[in-house]
C-alpha cells in the first residue's frame, strides 16, 4: 500500500442526485480525505449535474449511463490502470445499479485489488416470481468476493 492511501468508491448514486446512499458516499469520502486517503468516486452520470469533476478534494467520475459487464469494467478497468487503489469500495443498493449483477461480480474480474462493499439495504425487490434464491446467490457472490462486507441494519446482518 502506498503512503497516502488510494481509495475508489463505486456508488450508483452521488450528490446531487437525492437519495441516502449517494449522501452516505459523500460523507464517507470527505471523512476518508479528512484522514489522508486520497478519494476517486465512480458513480452514475446523472451526478454531473453542476459538477466540474470534483467534489473538494474527491475526485468524481460521474460517468456511468449504464451498470452492465461491458460498461462497468471498462470504466472501473480505466480507473484502476489510471490510479491505482489499494481498496475499491461498493456502496451497494441493487436499484441503484438498475438490477444488473454486474456489479455483483466485479470483484472477481478485478481479483488483485482488494475489495470492500457495504450492503445498504438487502431486502428483496420484486424482479420476477422466484426471484429470491437468484438474489441471494448474486449478493453472495459480492459478499464472497470482498474482503471485508459492511451491513447497515440487524437485517441484512442476519440474511
Amino acid at each position: 500500500m502506498s503512503a497516502t492511501p488510494r481509495v475508489l468508491l463505486i456508488s450508483g448514486e452521488y450528490p446531487p442526485m437525492e437519495g441516502g446512499v449517494g449522501d452516505y458516499t459523500r460523507v464517507l469520502s470527505e471523512a476518508l480525505v479528512d484522514r489522508g486517503a486520497m478519494v476517486q468516486v465512480l458513480t452514475s452520470h446523472h451526478a454531473a449535474a453542476g459538477r466540474d469533476g470534483s467534489d473538494g478534494a474527491v475526485r468524481v467520475h460521474a460517468t456511468m449511463r449504464d451498470w452492465r459487464w461491458g460498461s462497468l469494467y471498462s470504466a472501473v478497468g480505466d480507473l484502476l490502470r489510471g490510479d491505482p487503489a489499494d481498496v475499491v469500495h461498493i456502496q451497494y443498493q441493487t436499484a441503484a445499479y438498475g438490477m444488473h449483477p454486474a456489479i455483483n461480480l466485479l470483484p472477481r474480474r478485478f481479483r488483485h485489488t482488494p475489495f470492500v462493499v457495504t450492503f445498504h439495504d438487502l431486502r428483496v425487490p420484486y424482479l420476477f416470481p422466484n426471484a429470491r434464491p437468484v438474489r441471494r446467490w448474486a449478493n453472495l457472490a459480492l459478499a464472497q468476493g470482498c474482503r471485508a462486507t459492511i451491513v447497515t441494519n440487524e437485517e441484512d446482518r442476519l440474511m
